[in-house]
């Protein structure tokens, strides 16, 4: 038997329970260092791929739907459900049946006027102390902050207007319009990653005894330097209105997209100190480490244990949605693809699972809606209408 032939047999057996340990961690250590290569399906295997396909995505399913197990803390696991689902999706893969899988009733689509939109870019703007804006350029591959601005690319940003400024109160605005992201290194070395629709405020130049920068809006994911003074660390610091982030490691990601929802903080490396501003709960410190998240609202603040990533997916170049409604999906479109989604009517029980690149053009991430019976209408290139069901 050939290598992708036992493979497949071991993806079936996966699927139908028959499979032991001993092969799964087989299957998985194959899977991971052949993660990148594509499988060909012989003619043979084509006529059973619809019902073996109906048989993955119900494992799938049941697996999304299985309830976690009962904590004894605010602390919620995700993992059992995760491992569960991403066995199933894994196997999807090796099967040459695709790794997206959304609930939906399956109904006939509709969707009309689909004029296609491109995906985001790197798109930002520099903002000054002054007032003054510097348009930064979409193939510079990001912002060095220095003594000079330079491009990730080695390019220099000749700008008289940033000479001016050397005080270290001076303070200096990255913003990303909707439909832009882009990535930035601090004066002292910090790596910053800025999403669609972010906005992050930061001194010209850092004091000697502390780093602090400011999450005006959206997100961003942040790889922090170690820097020290006489021996001794400078501490980093993220703030907004709702919390401060003291960071203790080095990665991290910070949402506030969302309010109303909460600030949400989830650590990839390392840990951090979040303090909530916010009543009950105002100035409680609690530490994170890797895998660990808080969300921050006006009711305080609550710890969580979560795969970490999925909130930081959008950095790598794809959407991940778990268990999303089709608000959480519609809205990272709308900042992705700088389109505006109105809602005739929408079903709150469709959940969406999976991982999608960002690099793709609006009419195929739109594939998730069609998959799931959602009737649409695109007009004038950017006003996406959710129809009602006819």
């Amino acid at each position: 038997m050939n290598d992708i032939n036992k493979y497949r047999e071991l993806a079936s057996k996966w699927l139908n329970g028959s499979i032991t340990e001993v092969e799964k961690e087989e299957f998985l250590a194959w899977y991971k260092a052949h993660v990148d290569e594509e499988v060909e399906i012989p003619a043979y295997f084509a006529k059973d791929e619809m019902e073996l396909k109906q048989r993955i995505l119900s494992n799938v399913k049941s697996a999304i739907r299985q309830p976690d197990r009962p904590q004894a803390s605010k602390v919620r696991s995700l993992t059992t459900k995760t491992r569960a689902v991403a066995a199933s999706i894994i196997a999807l893969a090796v099967l040459g049946l695709g790794y997206y899988y959304f609930t939906g009733r399956g109904e006939e689509v509709m969707h009309i006027g689909l004029e296609d939109v491109n995906p985001g870019k790197n798109k930002a703007l520099l903002s000054l102390d002054d007032g003054s804006v510097i348009d930064l350029q979409e193939d510079g591959q990001g912002l060095i902050v220095g003594e000079q601005l330079h491009y990730m690319d080695g390019s220099v940003l000749e700008s008289a207007l940033f000479k001016k400024i050397d005080s270290e109160s001076s303070l200096v605005t990255l913003s990303t319009p909707r439909g832009g992201e882009y990535q930035l290194k601090l004066p002292d070395g910090t790596q910053v990653w800025l999403n669609a629709s972010s906005s992050i405020r930061f001194p010209r130049k850092f004091s000697e005894n502390r780093r602090e920068v400011e999450l005006l809006a959206g997100e961003a994911f942040f790889d922090v330097a170690t820097n020290s003074m006489g021996g001794k660390k400078i501490p980093f610091f993220v703030k907004n209105n709702e919390q401060l982030v003291e960071v203790l490691g080095t990665q991290f990601n910070i949402n506030a997209y969302d309010k109303k929802l909460g600030i949400v903080t989830t650590v990839t490396e390392g840990s951090v100190a979040v303090k909530s501003n916010n009543k009950p709960n105002n100035h409680e410190r609690i530490v994170l480490a890797i895998g660990m998240q808080t969300i921050v609202n006006e009711k305080g603040i609550t710890k969580y244990q979560v795969d970490p990533e999925q909130f930081v997916a959008w950095k790598d170049g794809y959407f991940y949605f778990n268990d999303a409604n089709i608000y959480t999906v519609l809205q990272a479109f709308e900042r992705w693809y700088d389109i505006d989604v109105n809602y005739e009517k929408v079903r709150s029980d469709d959940l969406f699972y999976g991982k999608l690149p960002k690099n793709v053009t609006l009419d195929k991430a739109l594939h998730i809606l069609k998959t799931a019976g959602v009737h649409f209408e695109l007009k004038n290139g950017r006003q996406l209408t959710i129809k009602k069901n006819k």
